[in-house]
């Protein structure tokens, strides 16, 4: 007799309708997907300090927007949704206007990481077990 495999039930604060179209039950390519979110954020997200330091607008609005692309591809897509704001702001507002959305953004961006690395080790540990 086979064994009926629960689906997995991602966190909460991330768009649950989205993965289940995206994922479509896929749960290793999911473990793939939250893998490589880990292994390029870190990457993308020093563009972005760089060229905040720099006060490098365009190259800032750019940077953000490669992120947001992450951001939706884990099923956050109210933080893509900020990206998208503080990409728009960084073509109208100087560095120094833009200072309190960077600081949200980057409060929102270490807690996203944060429950992805969480997701990512669950997604893992699903996969083994049920493999």
């Amino acid at each position: 007799m086979q064994k009926i495999r629960a689906p997995f039930v991602f966190d909460e604060s991330l768009n649950a309708s989205f993965l289940a179209e995206l994922f479509d039950g896929d749960t290793l390519y999911a473990e793939t997907v939250f893998e490589d979110f880990l292994k390029d954020l870190p990457v993308y997200w020093q563009r972005v300090e760089a060229a905040y330091d720099s006060k490098n607008l365009p190259v800032l609005g750019t940077s953000v927007h490669t992120c947001k692309t992450l951001f939706g591809y884990v099923g956050f897509t109210d933080l893509q949704e900020l990206c998208q704001q503080f990409e728009n702001k960084c073509s109208v507002n100087s560095a120094d206007e833009l200072r309190v959305d960077y600081i949200i953004l980057i409060q929102r961006k270490e807690k996203a990481q944060h429950v992805i690395e969480k997701e990512y080790a669950r997604l893992r540990q699903f996969n083994e077990s049920n493999g």
